[in-house]
């Protein structure tokens, strides 16, 4: 290593032990980066040592820090699906059994002992299936929602009532976007069901309708249009318009040639046109960079069309912010008489005093103490309820007026298809002759072939048509006015109003116009009128792993032969949809476990690199070293021969 050069010139004592002592300390310095390097094995060890290599080495630093994380990630949501994965091997095992049980308690020839010792086998079933149903891993619910405080299944005598959520945890593994740490009870034992589906509700425009709700959701982007009534265009800035209703009174306020414009609301879109109502040119198009007049549909170029123009088909998605008054189209609903909810044995009467939109709707039904919850599906602009109690039958019907059908979530109702009636298995009609009879109280009798019917309003219709049945004593056929069913009203006569079934036919009962067991019903006086009130004809099931073995353990109980080959099928989804949902956690594992690997050699590769950038060479390092000790005693001598100088050398 070079020295500081030292002074030939005349120079003062103290400047020249100066030097020296500096040459010195640096030589000192040098020595102890060396021993460091030695002992930490690292080349950089600060910014000052080599700033471009300490840049890049910070960059890998983050880099591996983020990878040792998406490894962690990934270590610890594989023992999410590991316990997953046994928590459903359990409930596929428990379903399996209960499938064999059911296949023993179809046949006619078991006692009754044999039938209690096998309902007893399907509710260790049912209690292996709930224990999975509640597993819990890390303080996390497996099925029943990540962020479930309790237990999500809990029974209530011999139901059992799903108190869960459907939140499913997430993280980030490297996937390139986060992945799901659990499963739901909806997606692996069919609870939290969907009961009813309802029918589109049919919002219309009002003058707080947003832009983003408007072409069925995917929304209106503000923007400037121009206009020109002939002559010059005039631009419109609409930018700062949220809802339909900003941008008619924008519009409104736009006069062309003297003339004002007028922009006013429909059901369905927009009308805009000279408030004079006279005719004339009227010219509408984007401007630079806009879509709104084209998104609207009143572009009008040129003035092609002669005002007025109107944008329409906006169709407003329904939203829980909706006003019940902008229902069906625009003609609103009457939600006054309430609806009906039946569960089991027990009536709910919801009202609806007050609400004005459909979120006060969705909260009364909510808060009611019917087992079920009740969400809105923007997308289909309808109301959705789902089942929360297994082992219940399930109705969703009127409380004396058309509140139900109104909302769209009547459960049995004229278009209800007749494939789906007695619980799916329809109805069985004679292959000739009648497969109803009517007897009216003035001894007149009514034959209905059902041949070709598809639904219950064809079956109304059959009735009301009917050539025997067109006097001013026929027989008038309604669905109920309370809950759900078919109702017969004739004036009262002699006779009384009975209904039959011939045959092998069990029309009767599937429309719940002759309780099951028997082949007619005869109605009573009510009022004024003979009237027969049928049953509901499409009861729901909750639905679900669990509904489906609390059925079955009865079924197989009371010796139900039919009701145990239909809930067999049913065991059968069941237990698809859990083989399915375990598939699924198996395809996550392989998947987390390929992006783990990749992960892993990702750090070691970033390792590398920042090995090549702050890693010292030791052989390197040793040579540096030989060479700062030399220099350090070369320092040293110089400064003890100097020392030893007086002005006697120089005589």
């Amino acid at each position: 290593m070079p020295l500081l050069p030292i002074s030939t010139t005349r120079t003062s004592t103290p400047l020249t032990t100066q030097r020296l002592l500096f040459q010195l300390n640096n030589d000192q310095l040098a020595i102890q980066r060396q021993y460091d390097q030695l002992s930490t094995g690292q080349r950089v060890l600060r910014l000052g040592d080599d700033p471009a290599a300490a840049n890049r080495a910070i960059s890998l630093h983050r880099g591996i820090d983020q990878s040792n994380q998406l490894v962690r990630n990934a270590t610890s949501t594989r023992s999410f699906y590991q316990a997953a994965d046994d928590s459903l091997a359990n409930i596929d095992d428990a379903l399996i059994q209960a499938r064999a049980v059911a296949v023993q308690g179809a046949q006619n020839v078991i006692s009754d002992d044999e039938r209690a010792a096998l309902a007893a086998s399907i509710q260790q079933s049912i209690n292996a299936v709930f224990s999975a149903g509640n597993s819990m891993f890390r303080d996390h619910e497996l099925t029943g929602g990540f962020l479930n405080p309790g237990e999500s299944f809990n029974f209530d005598g011999n139901d059992i009532v799903f108190s869960g959520k459907g939140a499913i945890g997430r993280t980030d593994i490297g996937f390139g976007k986060p992945v799901d740490i659990n499963v739901n009870a909806n997606g692996t034992l069919g609870a939290n069901a969907v009961l009813v589906e309802g029918k589109p509700l049919n919002a219309s425009l009002d003058h707080e309708t947003r832009l983003v709700d408007l072409r069925k959701g995917l929304g209106v982007v503000p923007g400037q249009i121009k206009l020109s009534g002939g002559g010059n265009f005039v631009d419109v800035d609409l930018r700062s318009a949220a809802t339909i209703g900003d941008v008619a009174d924008v519009l409104s306020t736009v006069v062309l040639d003297g003339r004002k414009l007028s922009a006013t609301l429909t059901d369905d879109g927009i009308r805009i046109e000279y408030s004079d109502g006279l005719a004339g040119t009227l010219a509408i198009e984007d401007g630079i960079g806009s879509t709104m007049a084209r998104d609207l549909s009143i572009k009008n170029p040129g003035g092609v069309i002669a005002p007025p123009v109107i944008g329409d088909r906006l169709s407003p998605r329904v939203t829980k912010a909706t006003k019940i008054s902008d229902l069906a189209g625009g003609l609103g609903v009457d939600l006054s008489a309430g609806l009906q909810i039946k569960q089991g044995d027990r009536t709910f009467t919801i009202n609806f005093d007050g609400a004005e939109d459909l979120s006060d709707v969705l909260i009364a039904i909510n808060r009611s103490d019917a087992d079920v919850k009740a969400e809105l599906d923007e997308s289909g602009g309808r109301i959705v309820l789902r089942s929360l109690r297994s082992g219940v039958d399930y109705s969703i019907g009127e409380n004396g007026g058309q509140t139900a059908a109104a909302l769209g979530i009547r459960s049995a109702d004229g278009d209800t298809k007749l494939t789906s009636i007695g619980r799916g298995r329809g109805m069985t009609l004679n292959s000739n002759g009648p497969d109803l009879t009517i007897s009216r109280p003035d001894g007149r009798v009514i034959q209905l072939d059902l041949d070709g019917t598809e639904t219950i309003n064809d079956v109304i219709n059959r009735i009301r048509n009917h050539p025997d049945n067109q006097d001013t004593r026929r027989i008038l056929v309604n669905l109920n006015d309370i809950g759900n069913g078919i109702q017969l009203k004739a004036p009262p006569g002699a006779n009384k109003l009975t209904v039959r079934q011939i045959g092998i036919s069990d029309a009767g009962t599937r429309l719940g116009l002759i309780p099951t067991g028997k082949s007619e019903n005869t109605g009573g006086v009510v009022g004024s009128v003979d009237t027969i009130i049928g049953t509901d004809y499409a009861t729901r099931d909750a639905g679900g792993a669990l509904d489906t073995l609390l059925r079955l353990k009865s079924a197989v109980a009371t010796g139900d032969g039919n009701e145990i080959e239909r809930l067999q099928a049913k065991i059968d989804v069941d237990l698809d949809r859990a083989s399915r949902t375990r598939g699924q956690v198996g395809v996550w594992t392989q998947t987390l476990d390929q992006l783990k690997a990749t992960t892993e050699s990702r750090v070691i590769q970033l390792k590398g690199q920042l090995s090549d950038e702050v890693d010292a060479d030791l052989t390197t390092v040793i040579s540096e070293l030989s060479q700062r000790q030399v220099a350090l005693e070369a320092s040293m001598r110089v400064i003890g021969q100097t020392s030893q100088m007086t002005v006697l050398n120089y005589l």
